[in-house]
């Protein structure tokens, strides 16, 4: 038998925005740890020749010239990678933005598009002021009297706060005519100068590389022929932008005029009203990005910690050494919590959904859709309404565990684990395997406070994995091992999540919960059995007896134990009693106590460490267990020799 005691964390901000009910439902949010503003950082303009502004025209042949909403395509000068892809080039908009993804066949003058997905709508999308703007010429200086325009970039190399070397690929929009008309008319003194900076990553591991926004001055300098001082500085997006959800529905995106607030980013549509966008020309918004470990391989292989990942400890080894109980732990820990794994594609999610059936999207309405059919492909079998891969969102559950844990144990010849690649039951009876949990034999510890065993319905032989929620407050849980089976077992509050392999006899309890229950009635709800939702269990415990061993206390010390342990039992009721020592598994260790009779009060055993065979027993955890009348309790026992 095995005791396991969990710790509660926090709940991160990123998935708390994954799990918002909404119609966008930002993806693009896992890229990035934070929106921040850099005070005391001023608008440095970039001397370099501007991009010749004939060159501006639209997709797909860029024919012509456009200077209204053209694009030009250029190299970035380094691997930067944006919502799991890389990439190596961008397309710069007159509008104001970048795409690393080619652009639509159509422009793209309403920066609304941030918000929604459609086919003519641009996606990887990165916007330090998306508007509907116009590259003016010199022939439009020359003939129309407008400030010349100029849109250039460059990449350069800098060092970052730690001294290390990256590039900085930066575009620069200077005197462009912003969101440049008003009631069907172009307003000349409406030009504004903005950039936007791609940082490489330095974590040699990683190419995620943070992304600043940084404004500079309005209104036309130097033209006192340009008598108008309007600047129209509403409407304008600043943000960044995905892969969308649904045609015609909300987009994936971030707005970063919402500083230190990641929840109001990925749901918020506001636009620009007043200039700068930062709150001045000293101020930045920096886009910090979230180091991830993206490893396309394998949707399924059980690396849910990417211990396989380049630098990392299992890098380039086999499967057989990447797969480890670690990975169990972080799907059990993720459930016992209700903080899902990383759910993008090639992230933990997407590596622990060992039996391919985890897949899911959200729908037009922001509800939440699963596709439960196991496919080799993580394309295939996509529902029509699912434009884009990226929509595609992985979870898994403890059921996936306890096929790690089945390969693990050598079960299994690879992962993912697939339906029709290894028979679990052999020729037993469908009517022979457990399909459900049942309560059993209840005891009274002390007021409110009891034992609850909890067993299979039937005999099982394969991966195990359950979860529930108890009404009440637990205080132990102890999971029952046996030579032909292991568990792992988690709780956090009042939910239990347990993963097993191996042989499970109906007669055998899978845990036993102490827990305080306010309540005559125990309830399990929200049952989960090897991936079946089968509801709720009920149990009555009025007419549970009291146990023999209420209010009796085990104690000894030292614990942990070196040579020797005195152990205390204060007993409630004169009876006749055995004390047992246990190992992990189950298997007896020492005898202290054999059907002996004890009065009420204190008794003190010694023991020595050694076992019934006189042999001095292994560091390790062993369990007393004090029996009586068919009850018994439980005490831990730490062993450091």
């Amino acid at each position: 038998m095995k005791k396991i005691i969990l710790t509660a964390v926090g709940i991160a901000m990123i998935v708390m925005i994954l799990s918002i009910s909404q119609t966008a439902i930002a993806q693009v949010v896992g890229e990035f740890k934070s929106i921040t503003l850099v005070e005391g950082k001023p608008y440095e303009e970039i001397n370099v020749p501007p991009i010749n502004s004939n060159l501006f025209a639209l997709p797909p042949n860029y024919i012509g010239n456009d200077r209204n909403d053209g694009y030009v395509r250029v190299n970035l000068g380094f691997e930067f990678e944006f919502n799991g892809e890389i990439f190596t080039q961008a397309w710069i908009c007159v509008n104001g933005f970048i795409t690393l993804s080619p652009p639509p066949n159509l422009p793209a003058p309403n920066p609304q598009a941030l918000f929604l997905d459609a086919n003519n709508y641009p996606t990887n999308v990165i916007a330090p002021y998306w508007g509907d703007h116009y590259l003016r010429n010199e022939t439009d200086f020359f003939q129309q009297g407008f400030v010349p325009s100029s849109i250039s970039y460059t990449t350069i190399t800098e060092t970052d706060d730690q001294g290390k070397p990256r590039k900085v690929f930066i575009v620069q929009w200077k005197d462009l005519n912003i969101n440049y008309l008003l009631d069907g008319q172009p307003v000349k003194s409406s030009v504004g100068n903005f950039q936007l900076r791609l940082y490489e990553s330095t974590d040699a591991f990683s190419r995620q590389g943070d992304i600043e926004f940084c404004y500079g001055t309005i209104g036309p300098k130097n033209r006192p022929d340009i008598t108008d001082t309007r600047v129209i500085t509403r409407g304008a997006v600043v943000g960044v932008k995905g892969e969308g959800k649904i045609i015609g529905e909300g987009a994936d995106y971030l707005n970063a005029l919402f500083i230190d607030d990641l929840v109001k980013a990925a749901t918020r549509e506001d636009r620009t009203t007043d200039w700068q966008p930062s709150g001045g020309s000293d101020k930045r918004i920096l886009l910090s990005a979230t180091t991830r470990f993206n490893v396309a391989e394998w949707w399924g292989d059980g690396d849910v910690d990417f211990s396989k990942a380049v630098g990392r400890k299992h890098y380039n080894l086999p499967q057989n050494r990447f797969v480890t109980a670690n990975d169990v732990r972080l799907i059990l820990k993720s459930v016992a919590e209700g903080i899902p794994l990383d759910p993008v594609r090639r992230r933990a999610a997407y590596h622990a959904d060992v039996n391919h059936n985890g897949r899911y999207y959200y729908n037009g309405a922001g509800q939440k859709v699963r596709i439960p059919k196991r496919s080799k492909v993580f394309t295939d079998d996509l529902p029509n309404e699912i434009s884009s891969v990226k929509q595609i969102l992985f979870e898994a559950n403890e059921y996936d565990a306890a096929w790690i844990m089945k390969y693990i144990s050598g079960r299994i010849t690879e992962l993912p684990w697939l339906i029709d690649t290894f028979v679990i039951y052999g020729k037993l009876k469908t009517d022979e395997i457990a399909n459900g949990l049942k309560i059993g034999k209840i005891s009274k510890f002390a007021d409110n406070i009891y034992d609850i065993p909890v067993y299979l319905n039937n005999y099982l032989n394969g991966p195990l994995g359950i979860k529930f929620e108890i009404n009440g407050d637990i205080i132990d849980i102890v999971s029952y091992e046996t030579e032909n089976n292991s568990m792992m077992v988690m709780n956090h509050n009042n939910r239990v999540v347990i993963s097993g392999s191996g042989e499970f006899l109906p007669s055998n309890p899978v845990v036993v919960i102490k827990a305080k229950l306010s309540d005559e009635l125990i309830k399990l709800a929200d049952v989960r059995f090897n991936d079946n939702e089968i509801g709720d269990i009920n149990y009555s415990i009025s007419s549970v007896d009291t146990n023999d061993l209420t209010n009796t206390i085990i104690s000894n010390t030292p614990n942990p134990i070196v040579e020797k342990t005195i152990i205390t039992l204060n007993i409630n009721t004169e009876d006749i009693y055995n004390l047992n020592v246990y190992d992990m598994k189950g298997n007896l260790v020492k005898n202290l106590i054999n059907n002996t009779k004890l009065n009420s009060g204190l008794h003190t055993i010694e023991w020595n460490l050694l076992d019934n065979n006189t042999t001095k027993v292994n560091s390790g955890v062993y369990f007393l267990r004090l029996e009586s009348n068919g009850n018994n309790i439980i005490h831990k026992l730490i062993v450091e020799n």
